[in-house]
């Protein structure tokens, strides 16, 4: 990509790792070893960039298109796999964790091993009321088909007890702004998702949500506001795929 410098982001609570990370790279000039704050969500691409280089990545846009490049611990171990063997990913590190796991552990597991057979290497759930989440406990998602297989861009299983929450009117407490990390007024969001009203979630740059959940866990009227965001995102782009449609029919 033509970088001219690389840095590697390590969590200061593992200061172990940053010290042997500074000594391995220590022949590198152009490579930097910094220690960030352990705060979610950090490690996400856009927090990353504003942290350590002082940039923002402009609303709607990439990472390159404030002149980085974000790779996370498990591509950049792969693509170095990949030019130093020629060894496709077929693997990879997975945490099954979670009060409802008998045996929690980090794993390598190979890509396409079902869900279930992971659940069981760590000798199952216990109870009965048990919900399966593939991914992080903020970000990940139910499972409810433990037969699917792993994919490559999973890196938790978590197992815990099942939980009904009861959905309430907002209050406009405005406590999902104040937790958002893209500065980004969730609560408008549900209502413009109910009636379809794209534009004016596109308006209020949806599309740059992080889908961090940090409004939906803290929302005390326990409202699915990612469930509100992933619609507009879909909505806006579909909107834009028929505009594009439409503008080529035109256009012959």
């Amino acid at each position: 990509v033509g970088a001219e410098k690389g840095i590697i982001c390590i969590e200061d609570n593992k200061p172990d790792v940053v010290e042997l990370m500074k000594l391995k790279s220590a022949d590198f000039s152009n490579i930097e070893v910094i220690a960030v704050k352990t705060k979610y969500p950090q490690g996400a691409e856009k927090m990353l960039i504003k942290r350590v280089m002082g940039r923002s990545v402009p609303s709607g846009g990439l990472p390159m298109d404030a002149g980085c490049v974000v790779s996370n611990v498990s591509t950049a171990q792969a693509i170095a796999e990949a030019i130093r063997t020629g060894m496709p990913l077929i693997e990879r590190v997975v945490t099954v964790s979670g009060e409802r796991i008998a045996k929690p552990g980090n794993f390598i597991v190979k890509i396409g091993t079902p869900v279930r057979d992971i659940i069981e290497y760590c000798g199952g759930v216990t109870g009965d009321d048990v919900t399966v989440k593939l991914g992080g406990p903020m970000m990940g998602f139910d499972c409810a088909n433990l037969d699917v297989p792993l994919i490559k861009g999973c890196n938790g299983i978590i197992a815990v007890e099942s939980t009904v929450s009861r959905e309430s009117p907002c209050i406009t407490c405005g406590r999902c702004v104040d937790v958002c990390p893209m500065e980004l007024a969730p609560l408008h969001y549900p209502r413009y998702a109910e009636e379809g009203d794209w534009a004016a979630m596109n308006e209020r740059n949806v599309r740059d949500c992080i889908e961090c959940r940090c409004c939906e866990y803290i929302c005390s009227s326990k409202i699915p506001l990612v469930a509100s965001i992933k619609a507009g995102k879909k909505g806006i782009a579909e909107t834009a795929a028929r505009a594009a449609a439409a503008q080529a029919q035109t256009g012959k």
